[in-house]
């Protein structure tokens, strides 16, 4: 079955563009790029389910089995630095899931590493009809494929590219993932990809920011942290 991630009503983008004449002149104009930075983390902060697709008939239950799919990439790597799906077992409506946690994190070890010029990140909540799989060893038989290689190899030529390619190459590794997840709804509660880039201007800032995806079954929150010595208060 096919998994229609970006379906009008729960898919949402945010791609800027990343035109190398872009970074020429945010550089002439000084403005700090990511050469400047010593530490990169976005940590999946929160994510809230409003509504969980389960009609609510009694004596019927009101739960839903959720399954979480998780990817992101940078400009560095030569496949994604995450990729995971992780099941969720009888989530009611107005639950918060326990997903507080890192999902990209890039630290300068010495005054020579470049810090990435983009993170992409790709994250899709589906209704499972059939309960919650052990899908470890599925996923890591679909890494051993030949078409799942594909995908990586199509994901990574199109991380620097930003703009669609990247959100099409990302939902190209989520469509692979629906594959082994069984019985599942075709529409997902949410799905969001978002690239945070030097040129967008993203990484200007120290600190945390937090970035957030709303639609009628989810609130969904990242969170950007930013750290630079030479710009840090001593």
């Amino acid at each position: 079955m096919s998994i229609n991630f970006l379906n009008a009503h729960r898919g949402t983008l945010r791609v800027p563009n990343t035109d190398s004449s872009s970074f020429k002149r945010f550089s002439l104009l000084g403005i700090p790029t990511s050469d400047q930075i010593t530490g990169l983390e976005l940590r999946l902060s929160k994510v809230y389910i409003k509504d969980n697709k389960r009609r609510h008939i009694w004596p019927l239950t009101r739960y839903s089995d959720l399954y979480f799919i998780v990817s992101t990439i940078d400009t560095l790597g030569a496949e994604p630095y995450t990729i995971n799906v992780r099941g969720f077992a009888h989530v009611d409506d107005r639950e918060q899931l326990p997903v507080d946690r890192t999902v990209y994190y890039w630290k300068a070890k010495d005054s020579s590493d470049i810090a990435p010029g983009q993170i992409h990140f790709f994250g899709s909540i589906i209704k499972s009809n059939e309960g919650i799989r052990d899908l470890g060893k599925a996923l890591s038989d679909l890494r051993q494929t030949d078409d799942f290689k594909s995908i990586i190899k199509t994901v990574v030529a199109a991380a620097t590219s930003g703009g669609a390619l990247i959100a099409d190459a990302l939902i190209c590794i989520a469509g692979a993932i629906g594959s082994i997840l069984g019985n599942v709804d075709d529409t997902p509660l949410i799905t969001t990809v978002l690239s945070f880039t030097d040129i967008n201007g993203n990484f200007d800032v120290l600190g945390r920011h937090a970035y957030t995806e709303s639609n009628r079954y989810v609130d969904l929150e990242t969170t950007l942290i930013i750290r630079d010595t030479t710009r840090e208060p001593k």
